[in-house]
């Protein structure tokens, strides 16, 4: 196969990966042109081999094998020597889009925190941590989408807060099973809520207004969506607000019900879901 053909095949391989495990993600990239599409695909397949890497089956020095090995074909991969297609295809979209080969290796030191569960004692800190694990994807998408400087950054890295948080609430009950909790202790011990007892299924009294505090925090940083879509060309200001919206949606469910997080894995429903997404896409390009 010529290195050519590795790259088409790869990005056939990341946009097939997108389409079937991240229904969230790609139908945001759906919204964007052909070839920043395709790069963003290439980023969501290496996010995700990171995230199997170290949350699959095994025991910790297993699971942190594996992700050495991720972290080994990635090195491989910008040196220009891809193992196989899909890097075929990161290693094209990192040189078409010029993304800073430092920007992955801090996600993998992020997704690597987690072989090692830790409490944050605080929204610093808590924020440290979303910055590591999603802050980290969206500096990376930034040159995808077209957009550069300080201001740009700093959007991205909030909104990344928003979708990590978002996550981290919808997960609340199985993370507390797995010996691991990211809400701010202190926030925590103000509602009065143990993980253990999240992990029980009895959280106790306080429960809903801990989940409510959290989404206000989430809320703000959700605000960082349309000042990062008014820095990018129409083209490609669709896809974040589109994104934005979806998991907005999700975390409005959440705060509509609290304790649903300890029931079942929180969803928007396929048609509310589209909505969402195409109506702030509307209103990103009407400005």
């Amino acid at each position: 196969m010529s290195a050519a053909d590795a790259v088409e095949v790869g990005y056939a391989r990341c946009l097939d990966e997108t389409r079937r495990r991240a229904a969230n993600f790609g139908l945001g990239i759906r919204l964007l042109p052909r070839e920043r599409r395709r790069a963003l695909s290439a980023v969501y397949w290496f996010s995700q081999r990171a995230d199997d890497a170290a949350d699959g089956d095994g025991p910790p020095g297993k699971r942190r094998a594996r992700l050495e090995t991720v972290r080994s074909e990635l090195d491989r991969t910008l040196a220009g020597d891809p193992a196989e297609p899909s890097w075929a295809a990161l290693a094209d979209a990192t040189s078409r889009f010029r993304i800073p080969h430092a920007l992955y290796r801090e996600l993998l030191d992020g997704v690597g925190r987690d072989l090692d569960p830790e409490r944050y004692p605080n929204w610093e800190a808590t924020l440290a941590y979303c910055y590591r694990v999603a802050g980290t994807v969206g500096l990376i998408s930034l040159p995808i989408f077209g957009a550069d400087g300080e201001d740009a950054r700093r959007d991205a890295i909030d909104l990344g807060a928003a979708l990590q948080i978002t996550n981290i609430l919808r997960d609340l009950r199985e993370d507390a099973r797995r010996g691991r909790w990211y809400l701010p202790l202190d926030l925590s011990d103000r509602y009065a809520v143990r993980p253990e007892g999240v992990a029980a299924g009895s959280p106790g009294p306080g429960f809903e207004a801990l989940v409510l505090t959290a989404a206000e925090e989430a809320r703000r940083l959700y605000g960082a969506a349309r000042r990062l879509s008014d820095r990018l060309p129409r083209s490609t200001r669709a896809c974040p607000v589109s994104l934005a919206a979806v998991y907005r949606g999700l975390l409005e469910r959440i705060a509509a019900d609290p304790e649903a997080v300890l029931r079942e894995r929180v969803r928007v429903p396929g048609p509310a879901k589209v909505a969402r997404a195409l109506g702030a896409s509307l209103v990103a390009l009407a400005r």
